[in-house]
C-alpha cells in the first residue's frame, strides 16, 4: 500500500449530538486521493475511525468524514459504535 503524505491541517472539531468530530484526512502518495480518517470524542474519551473510501480533494474528504461520523453516531454504520464514549 502506498505511504501517506501531506496530513490535512487540523480543522476545528464539529459538534454533533454532544460528540466532537475531527477529520484527520491524508493525501495518499502518488494517487492524489484523500483518505477518510476521523476522530470522534466525548467527555475525554476518543475513538478513531477510517474507511477505504477516498476522495479527489481535501475538502471532499473533510465533508465525507463529517457525514460518515454523523452516521456512526446515529448508529447507521454496522460494526461501528460510539456507545463506549458515554
Amino acid at each position: 500500500m502506498p505511504g501517506r503524505l501531506n496530513p490535512s491541517p487540523l480543522m476545528p472539531p464539529l459538534s454533533y449530538k454532544g460528540y466532537a468530530i475531527e477529520a484527520r484526512t491524508f493525501q495518499i502518495r502518488g494517487s492524489g486521493r484523500w483518505t477518510m480518517d476521523l476522530l470522534i470524542s466525548r467527555r475525554g474519551a476518543l475513538r478513531a475511525f477510517s474507511s477505504p473510501t477516498t476522495f479527489p480533494t481535501e475538502a471532499a474528504a473533510i465533508a465525507g468524514c463529517r457525514d460518515y461520523a454523523s452516521k456512526i453516531i446515529d448508529g447507521r454504520i454496522p460494526g461501528f459504535s460510539v456507545d463506549d464514549l458515554d
